[in-house]
C-alpha cells in the first residue's frame, strides 16, 4: 500500500497535470540543485547534470566532471543521475549520462488480496546531448531513450525523446534566460496488446534569472507548461453547495490569474561567497495539486545548500510536497581543476 501510494505521489509530483504520460520520470529534477530551485534548470552556475533537463545550459566548464545525484523517495523508491560531461575545442561541449528509478519490490497478489509473492520494477533512460556556444549564445539537443521493465507479466516498453534548447547568459550584467522544448518522443516498442502509445510528457519552459549588483543574491523565475492555458481544474472533492430548493450548485470555473499564476516557479540563491549557495523555490502548481484546501503546510516548497571546491562540489535539496511527504536529493560533482570557460 505504501509503495502503490508512493508511486501514485511521484506521477503527481513530477507531472504536476495529471493523466496518461508515458515516462513521466523524464520530469524529474535531474540534480540536487535543480530540485531545490523547485525543479526547473536555471542558468547562473555549473550543474552538469541540468542538461538533462535542457542541454542549453552545459558549459565546458563541464570538461571531463562526472556526476552523482541519488534521490531517495518514500518506501524503497530510489532515483539516480549519472553525467559525463567532455568539450571538444571548436565544435561544442557534450554529455552523456543514465537515469535510473527502481521501485524496489512490489507484492504480487490476486484480485481477492492474497499474495502470490513479489515482483519488481524499474525505469530508466540513457541519454546524451551536445551544445554549441555562439558568444553569448548557446543552442543544444539532447537525445533520451527511455526504457521501462516489469519483472511481472514480462512487461518491456521502450521509446525515444528529444530536448532542444537556447539559452542567453551575460555574466557583465548577471542576466540569463533560457528557454526548452522538453521530452518531444514516441514509443519504439510497447507491449502486445494495447493498441495505442501514451503521450510523452511534452512540455514547453522558460527560465530567467538575474545577478543583482552588489548583492550575494541570485533570483530566478521559470515559467512551465507554455504550450497550455488552463492548469486549474475543480477539485471534485470539495464540498457541495446547494441552494434554498435544495439543487446542487455548480462550483465557478476557475479564474484567469489561477491559471496564469500555476504557470509560476519562482526561486532565490543566496551565494555569500563562492565555496557555498543557499537556495530556495516556490512551486505554484505543485502547492494547488498536492495540498489540501486549507491546508497551512509549506507543500510546494524546496531549499538547499551547495558546498563548492576546486575539484568537487557537493549539493543537497530538500523538497516538500505536503505535510508528511517530502524527498530529498544529493548531488555529488567531481572534476580537475581548471581555469574558467568564457564565452563572451
Amino acid at each position: 500500500m505504501w509503495k502503490l501510494s508512493g508511486g501514485l505521489l511521484l506521477a503527481a509530483a513530477w507531472a504536476q497535470i495529471a493523466g496518461g504520460w508515458s515516462y513521466d520520470f523524464l520530469s524529474t529534477a535531474p540534480t540536487a540543485r535543480v530540485a531545490a530551485l523547485g525543479g526547473l534548470a536555471f542558468p547562473g552556475e555549473m550543474d552538469l547534470g541540468a542538461a538533462f533537463q535542457n542541454p542549453a545550459l552545459l558549459r565546458g566548464m563541464s570538461h571531463h566532471s562526472f556526476q552523482l545525484t541519488v534521490q531517495p523517495y518514500l518506501a524503497d523508491i530510489t532515483l539516480a543521475h549519472l553525467s559525463y560531461g567532455h568539450e571538444w575545442k571548436g565544435v561544442g561541449t557534450f554529455w552523456a549520462g543514465l537515469q535510473y528509478l527502481n521501485y524496489g519490490q512490489l507484492r504480487h497478489t490476486d484480485e481477492l488480496g492474497n499474495i502470490l509473492g513479489t515482483f519488481s520494477a524499474y525505469e530508466g533512460a540513457l541519454a546524451g546531448g551536445a551544445v554549441r556556444h555562439f558568444g553569448r549564445w548557446h543552442a543544444g539537443m539532447n537525445l533520451k531513450f527511455p526504457f521501462s521493465v516489469v519483472s511481472l507479466e514480462r512487461y518491456r516498453r521502450a521509446g525515444i525523446a528529444a530536448d532542444i534548447g537556447v539559452s542567453y547568459e551575460d555574466t557583465a550584467k548577471g542576466l540569463a534566460f533560457s528557454f526548452v522544448a522538453r521530452s518531444i518522443g514516441a514509443e519504439l516498442y510497447r507491449p502486445t496488446g494495447r493498441a495505442f502509445a501514451q503521450p510523452f510528457p511534452t512540455s514547453l519552459q522558460t527560465t530567467a534569472s538575474y545577478k543583482l549588483p552588489h548583492a550575494p543574491f541570485r533570483l530566478h523565475l521559470g515559467l512551465i507548461h507554455l504550450e497550455r492555458w488552463r492548469m486549474a481544474y475543480n477539485d471534485p472533492f470539495q464540498p457541495v453547495r446547494y441552494d434554498l430548493s435544495g439543487n446542487p450548485i455548480p462550483p465557478p470555473p476557475p479564474k484567469w490569474t489561477e491559471h496564469l499564476f500555476r504557470h509560476i516557479v519562482a526561486g532565490v540563491e543566496l551565494v555569500p561567497g563562492r565555496a557555498i549557495a543557499f537556495r530556495a523555490a516556490y512551486h505554484v502548481q505543485r502547492r494547488r495539486e498536492l495540498n489540501p484546501t486549507g491546508s497551512t503546510s509549506l507543500g510546494g516548497m524546496s531549499f538547499g545548500a551547495g558546498l563548492q571546491a576546486r575539484r568537487w562540489a557537493l549539493s543537497y535539496a530538500y523538497m516538500l510536497f505536503f505535510r508528511q511527504a517530502a524527498a530529498h536529493s544529493f548531488s555529488l560533482t567531481v572534476r580537475p581543476f581548471r581555469e574558467k570557460v568564457s564565452y563572451e
